[in-house]
């Protein structure tokens, strides 16, 4: 934590400013966004503090935390200041009205978080969490009313998105051609060429609810707009005119559940320690490639690879040290390979590779730069250094099956062990 007679010169990119008179609620907020951030904080006890540090220290700031009710500002002043620098700015308040709730998202606050309870310091740290996610996320916004298109622009643009704009479905589709990163798409019902409904069913040949989030738009009908909306694909309908906090609400929600859907299904695909592939995701796509070789369509070299003498390193050093020599040779298999390869950890120190059109007279040339890539490292865990060697076999031929061509990549392993280890054995 830095108090405002820090250097403002220290002050950087990843900085919040927090502007709270309760010394103990100010304290918290910066250890958490200190712990579970990794960004500094800029605390100011009160609005005069505030404004003396935008005016003369760095301005560069990600995002603030603000007390709607500070002894010098009691009427949220410092909001005002704030924003109006245009920076991302979080408020706090002890209660809440319609009125106060329209007043705060006129201003163009990120989100207010009420002060009732001991969960309010997790509400701003996933709130500040999703600001940091949202940098890079584009959200396309096909709608024919350019008035329509600024006012979400403008909303969305405070929770850090970049928002594409198009005037109708057929326009909507070429930037979904031409640009990558969309992460949602917001789509209005009544456009010309190609409306909202039409545009959801052309999208969804190409991509999946959990891949792209749609959520259609319309000022006109009801129930029946937004079933025919669901029915067609999109996954959420808000009706026009909306809230602020609406529109915000209901992105998140899509954003994050497409997240979710992503991240069960990386830990179901991917070793928990390498981030390889798993054995059963390691088969569904060497199956794939095995049938294309059939086929004649591709070459594939399949590899297995054991670290030597693994058990006297765990014994020598701890499990943890072992685990880092794990994830170091596994590092260097992803490092040293093509992204068109699978690399895969089978289980405790042992992984197998499916090369794809490694041309015949280089498989041992890329093997064996592996071997002695890994063999010629030093390998660091704490007080540490660790050297290891590799065993490698590999098959080079195409067989009747998959996993014929494993065990013959195994046969070839175990030869290069029962030869002395540390080399490459090709069939």
């Amino acid at each position: 934590m830095r108090n405002i007679s820090s250097s403002p010169a220290a002050a950087k990119e990843k900085t919040i400013l927090i502007v709270e008179d309760s010394k103990i609620f100010s304290h918290v907020l910066s250890n958490a966004v200190k712990k579970e951030l990794g960004l500094e904080a800029v605390v100011c006890s009160c609005y005069q503090e505030a404004r003396d540090y935008l005016e003369h220290g760095s301005q560069d700031l990600f995002a603030a935390l603000l007390d709607l009710n500070l002894p010098d500002a009691p009427y949220g002043q410092v909001v005002d200041l704030v924003v109006g620098k245009g920076i991302a700015s979080i408020v706090f308040t002890g209660e809440i009205s319609d009125d106060l709730r329209d007043r705060m998202w006129s201003k163009h606050i990120v989100d207010y978080i009420l002060k009732d309870n001991r969960h309010n310091v997790q509400q701003v740290v996933d709130i500040v969490k999703r600001l940091q996610l949202n940098t890079g996320i584009k959200v396309l916004v096909a709608d024919d009313s350019s008035v329509s298109r600024k006012i979400i622009r403008d909303l969305l643009e405070v929770w850090n998105f970049t928002v594409l704009e198009a005037g109708d479905g057929r326009e909507a589709l070429d930037i979904l051609n031409r640009q990558d990163r969309i992460g949602i798409v917001l789509a209005d019902y009544n456009m010309p060429e190609m409306d909202g409904m039409e545009l959801v069913k052309e999208l969804r040949r190409t991509f999946s609810k959990t891949r792209l989030p749609i959520i259609g738009l319309s000022g006109a009908g009801g129930a029946t707009t937004s079933a025919h909306f669901l029915k067609a694909g999109a996954n959420d309908y808000m009706h026009k005119p909306f809230l602020a906090e609406e529109l915000y609400c209901r992105v998140r929600h899509n954003l994050e559940t497409t997240e979710y859907i992503l991240t069960i299904r990386e830990l179901a695909e991917k070793d928990f320690l390498t981030g390889l592939l798993n054995r059963r995701s390691f088969f569904n796509s060497g199956e794939k490639l095995f049938a294309n070789a059939l086929r004649g369509n591709l070459n594939l070299v399949v590899s297995m690879m054991d670290i030597d003498h693994f058990k006297k390193c765990n014994d020598k050093y701890g499990h943890d040290a072992g685990d880092e020599v794990i994830c170091f040779v596994a590092d260097r298999l992803k490092s040293s390979l093509r992204q068109s390869d699978l690399v895969a950890r089978f289980g405790g120190e042992e992984f197998c590779v499916v090369g794809v059109n490694m041309h015949s007279e280089n498989i041992t040339e890329v093997f064996e730069k592996i071997r002695a890539d890994i063999e010629n490292s030093v390998i660091r865990s704490g007080e540490h250094e660790m050297r290891v060697t590799v065993s490698i076999g590999v098959c080079s031929t195409l067989k009747s099956s998959l996993e014929e061509m494993i065990t013959c990549a195994d046969d070839m392993l175990y030869k290069a062990k029962n030869q002395g280890r540390n080399q490459v054995c090709v069939e």
